[in-house]
């Protein structure tokens, strides 16, 4: 064999794996869990063993499944991926699933949003859009920015809190103040600032 004869058969071949690698991290596939529970949550992959890790408690985390660092998670039919969640005991040990959360098929850029069942010890899964992804409302001190004492109408709306002002505002003062802050927050589901 001549030098050009190995060229052709050493470098072509590792410029093409080079292009496939890039093209590979290029297609990085994710979902994102959403956990709004006190504890960590526990994401894999029903096939292939694929594992995610663990989820801290009241974090948003994207799951990446990347064919690069492993099989390619998205291999069931519609290019989705079969995906379970478990909450992780306080011992670290024990995990309780729930109903929605064994068997998810779950397509690239899904919002995964997880909370406590009723049962207090399971969780629930469900298929979120991406628009309906809150932050929690952080605590009357961290809200009222300019330290006054009070929750005006333009920091309730910095907390996602103003389309509904007008329902706490029991003195009808354009304020609220740490009581009616209180009573807003139990009346309100605090990650989708949808009123139960």
């Amino acid at each position: 064999m001549n030098i050009k004869g190995f060229l052709k058969t050493a470098i072509l071949p590792a410029a093409l794996l080079a292009m496939t690698v890039t093209s590979a991290a290029a297609e990085e596939k994710i979902f994102t869990v959403i956990n709004h529970t006190d504890n960590v949550i526990r994401v894999w992959g029903k096939s292939n063993d694929f594992k995610f890790g663990r989820i801290k408690p009241k974090t948003i985390a994207d799951c990446t499944c990347n064919a690069l660092y492993n099989k390619d998670c998205f291999d069931k039919k519609g290019g989705k991926a079969k995906v379970k969640l478990a909450l992780e005991a306080s011992n670290g040990k024990d995990l309780y699933s729930g109903d929605t959360c064994t068997k998810l098929y779950v397509d690239p850029g899904t919002f995964i949003d997880v909370t406590i069942d009723t049962d207090g010890r399971h969780i629930k899964c469900a298929i979120i859009d991406k628009y309906e992804i809150r932050q929690p409302i952080p605590s009357f001190e961290k809200a009222d920015t300019n330290n006054d004492g009070k929750i005006d109408e333009q920091e309730a709306e910095a907390i996602q809190l103003k389309g509904n002002f007008k329902d706490f505002d029991h003195d009808l003062n354009r304020e609220l103040n740490p009581k009616e802050f209180d009573r807003a927050i139990n009346k309100i589901n605090i990650f989708r600032g949808v009123p139960f």
